[in-house]
């Protein structure tokens, strides 16, 4: 363990020193490319989403997670085109680090609120009565205040030291990933078992869900199972830091970046807002 941590710190390198050296590489051009179609996707979707959890917490049915989640995603995709103009056209160090924090959300925000919503969905589906004693809104808002609390204390440290992006990742999708895996698989268990009372088909409400799980759980592990494999093997890879970084690492964090496009939209389908919006 110590020296598999001594090999991540070492083939981390100061991304101040280097990153802004990458202007004659591929790999940020790719991402900035690919930042505009999902800033135009990711940031209506977002808003849209919002607006609908909003209404639905006015009327007690709408999820606290969701909700926080909701909001991480609308700030990191706001910050997509400022960091692409930055690092292209303005090479403001003020604004890289703001963009730095912005980032944390998807990097360290996103997937710890998706295991929370992940878990709070297990025990609603698994494990019913005892999700009806102790659901309670005061638990996940001092869930929220904890999960907010350490990606911006995530966010000023890189921040201040921005190699520690590796670190972070790492840490957090060791943590949520095998959490948002184990939630959806015994939630897809749960759901996939027959009907009591004999019935050969699903009813339609239980195939949604299915196929809203089953999502959501192929676009987490494809969105952050790549950066996390990344960071702790790049080490093994015959290239210098900088090659790394700029050939592999940037375009590799696109993954991510779908993410906070992809879920609002799959959010949006199963509530029912897309049906909406073809009968007006």
């Amino acid at each position: 363990m110590a020296s598999s941590s001594s090999n991540l710190s070492s083939s981390v390198v100061h991304l101040a020193e280097v990153s802004w050296n990458c202007y004659n590489f591929t790999g940020p051009m790719v991402w900035c490319v690919c930042s505009i179609p999902c800033t135009g996707v990711g940031l209506p979707a977002c808003v849209w989403l919002l607006w609908e959890l909003i209404k639905r917490k006015h009327s007690g049915s709408a999820n606290t997670y969701m909700l926080n989640l909701t909001v991480m995603d609308l700030v990191f995709n706001i910050f997509l085109l400022p960091t692409a103009l930055n690092y292209f056209l303005f090479r403001n160090a003020l604004l890289r680090k703001i963009c730095f924090i912005a980032s944390s959300f998807n990097v360290s925000g996103r997937p710890l609120f998706t295991a929370c919503v992940c878990v709070d969905c297990y025990m609603a589906v698994v494990r019913p009565i005892t999700y009806m004693k102790t659901r309670n809104s005061r638990y996940a808002v001092v869930v929220s205040v904890v999960v907010w609390s350490v990606v911006l204390a995530c966010g000023t440290l890189i921040m201040i030291r921005e190699d520690l992006v590796a670190v972070f990742t790492v840490t957090v999708c060791t943590l949520a990933l095998p959490t948002i895996t184990f939630c959806d698989i015994f939630i897809l268990r749960t759901l996939r078992k027959p009907d009591p009372s004999g019935r050969a088909d699903v009813h339609p409400q239980k195939q949604r869900a299915l196929q809203t799980i089953t999502n959501s759980l192929v676009i987490t592990v494809m969105a952050y199972l790549p950066p996390l494999v990344l960071e702790v093997f790049s080490a093994l890879m015959p290239l210098s830091p900088m090659e790394v970084l700029c050939n592999i690492e940037v375009p590799v964090r696109i993954a991510c970046m779908l993410g906070s496009t992809l879920m609002p939209l799959l959010h949006l389908e199963n509530m029912g807002s897309f049906q909406d919006l073809r009968r007006c």
